[in-house]
């Protein structure tokens, strides 16, 4: 505003002082120092800084689909000897399904909550919607925890929360993969019943699982296009 004023001023003194000529010419450039000086404060004001976080993000393999969700999103649950969180890249997900794939009928060799019309998960794997949360110990080793979902109704809630329910058996699941030694582990599938969405714990602190240290904002990632040199694996 302040340098409008100063213009208009400017403007009227020379059309007092100075001569017809003159005065045409120096109004002119006037009125084109007023214009660029007004096209800079519009663009000053539209200009909106871009908000550089995502909070999932939606894998899918030759046969998995999945959600992969980030670092900074808080978990009601933790690892042993967890040390921090990380978020998952396309390549753990894929070497974290290669390895369940390979090995989840060793794992689920004794059927836990399998029984009568109960489905056996490693039967069925391709029909699972997943959810991957990635976890660090205090040795170093990158931890992927994968929930299997088959349920029709829970495909909204997927992309937006950790999905974790009491009952239903066979089509509620989740397993562990240590991707820095290769075991897979931990698998836990839900009893039989009526199920039910278990809610957020309500804390007034942080959760259990937050990340130790503060982490900086992540790039929006999409599936195929490198936000950074760094990140050309997306």
């Amino acid at each position: 505003m302040q340098k409008l004023r100063t213009f208009a001023n400017d403007f009227n003194s020379l059309s007092q002082q100075e001569k017809p000529e003159e005065t045409d010419m120096k109004k002119s450039a006037i009125i084109l120092s007023m214009a660029m000086g007004l096209c800079g404060l519009t663009q000053a004001q539209d200009y909106v800084v871009p908000v550089e976080t995502w909070d999932v993000e939606e894998i899918t393999g030759s046969n998995y689909h999945g959600y992969a969700f980030n670092e900074n999103w808080d978990v009601d649950f933790t690892v042993d000897n967890q040390d921090g969180r990380y978020t998952p890249t396309e390549e753990d997900v894929a070497e974290a399904e290669r390895l369940i794939q390979k090995r989840i009928a060793y794992v689920n060799r004794e059927h836990p909550n399998q029984e009568g019309d109960c489905p056996v998960v490693d039967e069925h794997i391709r029909k699972y919607e997943r959810q991957y949360v990635g976890f660090t110990d205090i040795t170093g080793c990158h931890i992927v925890w994968v929930n299997f979902v088959w349920d029709e109704n829970a495909a909204d809630r997927l992309k937006k929360d950790v999905v974790l329910t009491e009952g239903g058996c066979g089509h509620y699941w989740h397993i562990k993969v240590n991707l820095t030694t290769g075991k897979v582990y931990g698998l836990e599938v839900n009893q039989s019943g009526e199920v039910r969405y278990l809610p957020r714990l309500k804390k007034p602190a942080h959760r259990i699982s937050r990340p130790k240290r503060p982490q900086p904002a992540g790039k929006i990632r999409r599936t195929g296009i490198p936000q950074n040199p760094k990140e050309a694996h997306f």
